[in-house]
């Protein structure tokens, strides 16, 4: 059984296969896809070419310099931010602590009392 042209205008049955798409084509078909194809492989072959060339001129170690230079920028940028957060938060952290700590001392204070009013209360 043959198959028909994959160009759907096509009546013509299928001669060839292109081995780069696995496409059936006519023998006219295949002359242009061929062609196509061909016509497409040299400005590839030049852009893959140039990519090459512009790999090869890249100074890997200047890059990472570079980019090392602007993370340790920000690094430098950053402590006093860190710094001043790390502040605030030692801040609240003794005003939290004092104000607990004055709480229970006034829970405490109030046992206190409570309990020597009703030891008065016993020996009355």
């Amino acid at each position: 059984m043959s198959l028909s042209c994959a160009i759907e205008t096509c009546k013509c049955k299928s001669r060839e296969i292109c081995h780069c798409c696995n496409t059936n084509l006519c023998t006219d078909h295949l002359k242009v896809h061929v062609d196509l194809i061909n016509s497409q492989i040299h400005p590839l072959a030049v852009e893959i070419n140039t990519l090459d060339n512009q790999l090869s001129l890249l100074n890997v170690d200047e890059v990472i310099g570079k980019c090392r230079q602007k993370l340790d920028k920000w690094h430098h940028e950053c402590h006093p931010t860190v710094d001043c957060f790390y502040e605030e938060k030692c801040q609240e952290l003794q005003e939290r602590c004092v104000e607990k700590v004055g709480e229970k001392r006034k829970k405490i204070h109030q046992l206190k009392l409570k309990t020597n009013e009703l030891i008065r209360e016993q020996e009355a």
